[in-house]
């Protein structure tokens, strides 16, 4: 039961803050949209984009959970871990595109905007990330380093 919860919870709150971010993205994107197409803003969300949007970030969580931890994958760089995480996104958006132009509706193109910039927002953010970290590690064993040598 600890290991569940363990492997869920950061999935749980991953989760809940790109589902978060997918609705006020969505919001933000609804008036830049309704500006440049001389539209009517529309505030409401549509319930197939809520249910859609849940399905589209537990997806995300539970891929980064996969290949970001060592559950599966034991000895991959990181570089190989964000491709493989950018490739299997693109699969999933390529899914969402061919699943929601089947069926017409007015918001489609909205919602792909959206799940695009999400998921390129959580590769460049995961990017950043590892540069930060990689830095970090070599300020690091630069001081151990120092402190070495000085003993």
């Amino acid at each position: 039961m600890r290991k569940l919860v363990e492997v869920t919870m950061p999935m749980k709150a991953f989760a809940g803050m790109m589902f978060a971010g997918l609705i006020i993205l969505y919001m933000v994107s609804n008036i830049i949209y309704t500006f440049f197409t001389n539209t009517e803003v529309s505030y409401s969300i549509p319930f197939i984009f809520i249910m859609q949007g849940l399905l589209f970030v537990l997806i995300i969580a539970v891929l980064r959970e996969v290949i970001f931890s060592d559950l599966l994958i034991k000895k991959w760089s990181f570089f190989k871990r964000i491709s493989l995480f950018s490739i299997s996104q693109i699969v999933l958006l390529v899914t969402c595109f061919l699943t929601f132009f089947a069926i017409p509706n007015e918001w489609a193109y909205l919602w792909l905007f959206t799940a695009i910039v999400l998921s390129l927002g959580v590769t460049v953010i995961f990017g950043i990330s590892e540069i930060y970290y990689k830095k970090t590690g070599e300020w690091y064993t630069e001081a151990l380093r120092v402190y070495k040598n000085a003993k």
